[in-house]
């Protein structure tokens, strides 16, 4: 922790010195946003200080979670953060880039660190509140690239990128994907890692992107680093679009070979992981007219068998802290062969498909006031092992035999209907009150196990540098 701090206090002291100076067409710059609410969340356990939105309104909620919480939370639109940006100019339209960008916990001034608050706790109904994410603590866990652009040719960037389905959903969630306020915006898994949230930020890799008059398209593919096999922990993703005369469409595909979803363990400072194949597509549209812009769009994600086990992928931590169930954490190609699983249920090789409906948009009463609303339709599909509800739980929770889990995921559905309201002193600087109640149905969120709904207002300050 030491290093890191010392290494954040570097840097901010570097882009100080460097901030505004522009040399032969260089310049570096310090930027950031500080936003911090204060409200109530109807169902969560505790707030958790290193949680990237200190609270919880979206996940389902055990009925053992029946206490409201209130107080400061990080973030009720955006994260708050801080990073280094810069340019160069190389010449002939060519310029050179970087970005280094820290997410923050304005209430405690500690990085985001989803991680340590699964680690700090052991389940779901009692401690904090805690959640996987990408934000683990990293010292720039929100972006670290170097790359190139050009005014032709487009703009390459290496290091750690954010992924195509969040660049699509900063700009066609109706709601300015608040962390608060839309299922988007608080979860990667939904708004950004199309079924694990840690793939919302791609370490390792390489994206493209250009723009041909009214055209958009760009490619990713992120390095699994692995040298027992180069496939796994690898992905690609590719994105294209049409903007102009106010319409816009954008479309984007991922896909993920052997990536990890951190878990609750049983053993305090453990996270229990588990590995994933996953695929997922999203479609979105917008039209703007007069004062009025409304938004709609489609997602679709699967998480499939694994291709490798993390013992023979040699995984055994998860960003700094022991994985609790090493013996367990894969799943099907863990103990036989693909095909096999395929064919089995017993071998927990089920894939798990989630679609997510939303439509929404905003209104600017006054250039100062704005005014946005969304419904968002989240929805689990039954996987081909499911085999229904046994006292609020499923028959089958584990294979008999291996001990491995089933999918076991039932169909179901979270409505979330979203508000908020925004107005701006300057372009820096804007208060905010927001709301979103939502509703959850189906086996999946059976109410023998899960409160039926849940709901959050806050109200709120962000100020831009």
């Amino acid at each position: 922790m030491n290093k890191k701090i010392i290494g954040v206090s570097i840097a901010m002291l570097f882009a100080a010195n460097a901030f505004a100076q522009s040399t032969n067409g260089s310049s570096v710059e310090l930027y950031g946003v500080l936003d911090v609410a204060m409200g109530t969340v109807n169902h969560s356990l505790s707030a958790d200080s290193n949680f990237p939105a200190t609270v919880n309104p979206v996940s389902a909620t055990k009925l053992a979670v029946n206490n409201s919480v209130s107080g400061l939370f990080n973030g009720g639109i955006q994260d708050s953060r801080f990073g280094i940006r810069g340019t160069e100019d190389l010449g002939g339209g060519l310029k050179a880039i970087f970005t280094l960008e820290s997410g923050i916990n304005l209430p405690t001034g500690g990085l985001n660190n989803a991680a340590a608050s699964l680690a700090n706790n052991r389940n779901s109904t009692s401690g904090t509140v805690s959640a996987n994410s990408s934000l683990n603590g990293q010292l720039f866990n929100r972006q670290a690239f170097v790359g190139l652009q050009d005014s032709s040719l487009g703009k390459i960037t290496v290091g750690r990128n954010n992924s195509a389905f969040y660049d699509l959903v900063v700009t066609y969630d109706p709601v300015q994907l608040a962390q608060l306020f839309s299922p988007l915006g608080f979860s990667g898994t939904y708004g950004g890692g199309s079924g694990i949230s840690e793939n919302t930020r791609q370490d390792n890799s390489i994206k493209y992107s250009n723009t041909f008059g009214d055209f958009n398209l760009g490619a990713m593919y992120k390095f699994g680093g692995l040298s027992a096999n180069q496939t796994a922990g690898s992905g690609y993703s590719f994105t294209g679009g049409y903007n102009a005369n106010g319409f816009g469409i954008q479309a984007a595909y991922q896909a993920a070979t052997d990536t990890l979803k951190g878990a609750n363990s049983a053993i305090q400072g453990d996270v229990n992981v588990t590995n994933y194949n996953t695929t997922g597509y999203m479609v979105a549209a917008k039209y703007a007219f007069g004062d009025a812009t409304v938004k709609a769009g489609y997602e679709s994600y699967t998480l499939k068998a694994p291709s490798n086990s993390l013992a023979s992928l040699g995984v055994t931590s998860y960003y700094g802290f022991p994985i609790g169930n090493p013996a367990t954490a894969a799943i099907a190609a863990t103990l036989t062969t693909k095909a096999v699983a395929a064919t089995s249920p017993d071998f927990g090789a089920a894939d798990q498909k989630t679609n997510i409906i939303w439509v929404g948009g905003d209104y600017n009463f006054t250039p100062a006031f704005n005014l946005a609303v969304g419904f968002y339709d989240i929805n689990p599909k039954a996987s081909a092992d499911y085999t229904g509800l046994t006292a609020g739980a499923p028959n089958k929770v584990t294979n008999a035999t291996t001990g491995v889990a089933y999918s076991t995921q039932a169909d179901g559905n979270i409505y979330a209907y979203s508000l908020l309201a925004d107005y701006h002193f300057t372009k820096r600087t804007d208060v905010y009150a927001g709301l979103m109640y939502t509703q959850l149905k189906g086996d999946n969120y059976s109410s023998l196990v899960y409160n039926a709904n849940n709901y959050i207002y806050a109200v709120g300050m962000r100020t831009k540098f």
